[in-house]
Order: C-alpha cells, then sequence, then structure tokens
C-alpha cells in the first residue's frame, strides 16, 4: 500500500512504528534501497507533529538518484556508513522515554525499542502488531488477541501471554501515568488473561469502545510490552537503564555525546531491518539541529519547523512533501473563569474574530480552519457544526444582552468589572506561531470591547501551573487524538486525574489528557460521550459523536483554529 510520508522518515524498519501521526509502518525489504545509495545521494527531512498526533508533517528528500520504496516516498541513506540512519531529534537524552514504566516527555525511540499488541497502519487503521490476529466478542466487551510465535525479546526468549498479563498488571498500578486508558470512566479496569502461552483475553465489565487504541504504543497509552523475566530479575530501573523489547532495534548504548546508539534485533519478527543500526542524535536547540543538516551530518530531521520551506529544501537537493493531519490547534477558554463561563460570551468571542481570513494569513493556504475537536481526516468527523461566522455587529449583541456596556475607554464593563481575561502560550519559533494567533485576536476582541492580555509563559513553570490551578482565562496549545475520536479525556467533566508517580517533572492532579482543563461542564455531553464509548457500532458511535461535536461547537466549549491539513 501506499504511506504517508511521516511514516517512513521516522519508520526505517519493518513494523517500526513512530508515535504521533497517522501511526503507520514500512516493511523491511523497503528499506532494500537504503543500501545501495551512494554516500553523495542528498539528505531528508521530515516534519511531524509533537505529541499528540497526525500534525502537519513535512519532509525533504533528494530531488536525485532516488530509488523507489514499497510507500508514496522516496528515501536515500547518505552517511558515512550506508548501514546506519542518523536522525536528527530535539530536546535531551533525559528527555526521552526508555521504559514504559516511566514516562517521560518524549517517547518516539520506544517505537524502535517495543512492540504493543496493535498499530495504525498508514491508513489509520487498527492493524496487529504482537498480535498476529485480534476479534471482538458480539457483546462487545471482550477483546481476543492471538501472539505472533516467532516473536522473541532481545535476549532471545520468546514474547508470551503472560508477558502482556504482566505489563498490563503494571501499566493499570494507582501510580502508573497511563493507567486510565485500562479503566472505564466508570473507575473498573480492563481485566488480561493469559489463555494459553500465545493467546491473550481483555475483558471489561461494559463494552469499550476505545480500548483497542488503547492498546498500542502511541502516546495516548504507551501500551508497549515489556519482558516479565527482565523487569523481575532487575527491576524498573533496572529496565530503563537498559531497556530490553521485542522491536526492531536493541538499546546498545548512550555516547559520551548524550546519543542513543540502536543496532538492528537479527531476529525481529518483522524480519532483520535491513539497516544494521539507527543512531539518535539530540539537539537543545532546532536551529542547532538544522545547521548539522546543512553540514550533511543527519540523513532525517524530525519537525524541521514551519521556516524550513520548499526554496531552502531544493537548495539542498530535496524537496518538502506534507501529509494529512488530526491535530487541531485552538484558543481553549476556562470554563471555570466568572466571565467565561457564560455561553453568550464565548459565541461572542468567535464571532468577533475572522477566523478564516486569520489562519489564511499566518499559515498560508495549507492551513484549514477548525470548527470543532475532531479533524476532517476522521471517520467520526462531523462538518455540519455552527461555524459563528465572523460577524461583530453580533458579538456586539450578544455581549450587550449579557450587560456588558461601553466603558469610558472603550473596554466593556458590568457592574464595576472590566470585560477583560489573559491567554498563556508557550512561544513556538519554529512550529505553531502562537504569539502571531494571540496577538491577532487580542485586536479583533479589542475591536468589540473585549480586552485580552497576551502572556507568553514557560511550558513546565508556566502552561504547567496555569492548567493544574486553572489560572487562566484562555490558553494556546494543539490537541489530538491519533485515529480514536474518545472525546472522554478532553469534554467530560469528570475527566479522571494524573496520578501521583512518574514522571516527577509532571505535576499530579491535571486532568490525564488534553483540554480538561477548560472546566467545560455539559451534563447532556458527559451523557453522550459515556454512551459513545460504549457503543461498539461505528456507524451509531459516529452519529452519536456527531451531535457531541454539534452541541461543543455550538457552545464554543473552545475556539477551534486550525487542522494541520
Amino acid at each position: 500500500g501506499r504511506m504517508p510520508l511521516h511514516h517512513a522518515l521516522s519508520a526505517c524498519p519493518r513494523h517500526l512504528q513512530y508515535t504521533h501521526a497517522g501511526i503507520g509502518r514500512i516493511s523491511a525489504g523497503a528499506l532494500g534501497p537504503v543500501l545501495s545509495c551512494r554516500r553523495n545521494s542528498s539528505r531528508v527531512v521530515a516534519d511531524d507533529c509533537r505529541h499528540r498526533r497526525n500534525d502537519r508533517t513535512r519532509g525533504v528528500y533528494p530531488a536525485d538518484r532516488l530509488e523507489k520504496l514499497e510507500s508514496k516516498m522516496d528515501f536515500v541513506k547518505s552517511g558515512t556508513d550506508p548501514a546506519t540512519l542518523v536522525l536528527g531529534y530535539n530536546g535531551r537524552i533525559d528527555q526521552f522515554t526508555r521504559s514504559p514504566l516511566r514516562p517521560r516527555g518524549r517517547a518516539s525511540a520506544m517505537r524502535w525499542i517495543f512492540n504493543s499488541l496493535l498499530r495504525w497502519d498508514e491508513q489509520a487503521n487498527l492493524v496487529g502488531d504482537l498480535a498476529s490476529r485480534w476479534e471482538r466478542s458480539t457483546d462487545g466487551r471482550t477483546l481476543t488477541f492471538r501472539l505472533r510465535p516467532e516473536a522473541v525479546w532481545h535476549d532471545g526468549r520468546p514474547v508470551t501471554a503472560d508477558d502482556v498479563v504482566f505489563t498490563a498488571a503494571l501499566l493499570k498500578r494507582p501510580n502508573a501515568y497511563f493507567r486510565n486508558t485500562l479503566h472505564l470512566s466508570t473507575g473498573e479496569p480492563a481485566e488480561f488473561r493469559a489463555i494459553d502461552r500465545h493467546t491473550v483475553e481483555v475483558s471489561t465489565p461494559r463494552p469499550y469502545a476505545a480500548l483497542p487504541a488503547y492498546l498500542t504504543g502511541t502516546w495516548a497509552s504507551l501500551f508497549l510490552i515489556m519482558p516479565r523475566h527482565v523487569v523481575e530479575r532487575v527491576g524498573e530501573a533496572g529496565l530503563e537503564a537498559h531497556p530490553v523489547g521485542s522491536g526492531p532495534f536493541r538499546f546498545g548504548e548512550i555516547t559520551d555525546d548524550g546519543h542513543a546508539v540502536l543496532p538492528a534485533h537479527e531476529a525481529y519478527f518483522g524480519g532483520r531491518p535491513k539497516l544494521d543500526r539507527a543512531v539518535l542524535r539530540l539537539f537543545a536547540r532546532n536551529d542547532d539541529r538544522i545547521e548539522a543538516f546543512r553540514r550533511g551530518e543527519l540523513d532525517v530531521v524530525i519537525a524541521p519547523g514551519r521556516k524550513f520551506g520548499q526554496e531552502e529544501a531544493a537548495r539542498y537537493h530535496g524537496r518538502l512533501e506534507a501529509m494529512p493531519s488530526n491535530q487541531i490547534v485552538q484558543f481553549a477558554l476556562n470554563g471555570r473563569h466568572p466571565i467565561l463561563k457564560s455561553v453568550k460570551v464565548r459565541q461572542a468571542i468567535a464571532t468577533a474574530v475572522d477566523r478564516e481570513k486569520l489562519v489564511r494569513e499566518i499559515e498560508g493556504p495549507a492551513g484549514i480552519p477548525a470548527y470543532g475537536p475532531v479533524g476532517p481526516t476522521n471517520w467520526a468527523h462531523e462538518a455540519n457544526v455552527e461555524r459563528h461566522a465572523y460577524d461583530p455587529a453580533k458579538s456586539r449583541r450578544l455581549l450587550a444582552e449579557e450587560d456588558w456596556q461601553p466603558g469610558a475607554d472603550g473596554v466593556l464593563q458590568r457592574r464595576g468589572e472590566r470585560l477583560a481575561f489573559s491567554v498563556v502560550f508557550v512561544p513556538d519559533t519554529w512550529n505553531v506561531d502562537y504569539a502571531g494567533y494571540a496577538e491577532a485576536i487580542r485586536l479583533y476582541l479589542a475591536a468589540v470591547g473585549i480586552e485580552l492580555t497576551v502572556k507568553p509563559v514557560e511550558y513546565w513553570t508556566g502552561m504547567k501551573t496555569a492548567w493544574r490551578d486553572h489560572d487562566f482565562g484562555a490558553f494556546m496549545y494543539y490537541d489530538t487524538f491519533y485515529n480514536e475520536p474518545d472525546l472522554y479525556w478532553s469534554w467530560h467533566s469528570s475527566m479522571p486525574k494524573r496520578p501521583e508517580g512518574p514522571p516527577a517533572d509532571v505535576p499530579a492532579g491535571l486532568p490525564q489528557y488534553g483540554y480538561g482543563v477548560t472546566g467545560y461542564n455539559n451534563p447532556k455531553v458527559d451523557e453522550l460521550i459515556i454512551a459513545a464509548r460504549e457503543t461498539v457500532d461505528q456507524a451509531r458511535r459516529k452519529a452519536i459523536l456527531s451531535e457531541v461535536q454539534k452541541i461543543l461547537a455550538t457552545e464554543v466549549a473552545s475556539y477551534w483554529l486550525f487542522n494541520y491539513p
């Protein structure tokens, strides 16, 4: 089949899953051409999403000496050693996850080392990973997985059903970071049972439509199977120090300069990778990483940023590619805020801003305005929602209905209170122009008498604490749901909180995922979201989710800005 560029760039060996986008993989045979390419072939640059999945993805790859892979993209290896792939990542080695039990801010490399029960293919369908086949019972409460008998750990021991049950037990513990995905919204856990050496049964007291999506290695769950015999021998710290998985590459070493070396897994169940090793080079600054690419030190750069355009790609004998996305950037409003809890005020904000013009001017023709929480590439997308067209007169009328009257300085007031709030965001110099959006929205709102204060903050000390303490009027960030539109994590009023436990740099008590920090609360939406979770039939589930999207859009639960194309 044809594979989106994103997957090929970040998934070189067969069945290597990358975490964030449509989550596809590439076959071992596809890497045959990699080994035969010339040293002076040009480089590849890809732009993938950060957390969350399905970003606008760009890739620069050679315009000459290309050899066709089994996917839509042409890829060459062009390093000193043609059997080594050198990838450039932003971040430090201590930010990279090496164990599913101790997640950190970046988990991309985990898919090189570990496997999950299921994975997303290049069409964003769920298919088997360690499971060669799987089925759901007619009542929707039981999933049965048949494991690949040829799958072995990096130490040569076979992967068994006991390893899956053992992994699930660890990931369901009270302090496990992603424990909530393995529980129903009412708290009952999914029960894992080994039927025989290669068969696993997963049962829930009620249907849980989204559960298969959480038995993957995406950041939504990080359900990566661990070897029981290793964890019991060396402990959790030992597994993190020297990960042992079943994936196409093994953990080799961390070099003195903080890079990771991953040798090929000779006995990988999908076939030995055609690369001998992958090297993950890490950069604290994106500019330094791009310079390393320009000097010819990197074969792949993940997410070079919006400033890396087609013209520069051509300068390095490459070209830029893009692929569809499920990531949505939002101007998210605090439903607990004394002013913004009013639906009419939120609707007034929406009609005060010319969303289409704003997105077009900042993103260019590639930007797709967003009107709800489910993107247009997803099967559950509902296009027929209230879009709150740009209408400043309507905005003023809605505010007047809420008793907001012009003050002496032009800012609306009500009983001595100014119609004013702030927006927080993390400045982003290379991916999303949050500052540009914030300033433009400030000007739009000022025109109807709303005072918006723009407050750039640091992520850990600013954004995270604002979320935890609900200390914001609005914030700008992106939301993403892979290809599983389980709106529970972002829009159900009782969304569970993060547990105490790793990683230490993430405050406990925050909502586990998504935009639950907005405090949006609608009992009807809560009811529909749970109904959708417990409906296995996709057509019926889509009808329920369509109703949810219509309500969220009408009430401006958030002000969605744009989908990555």
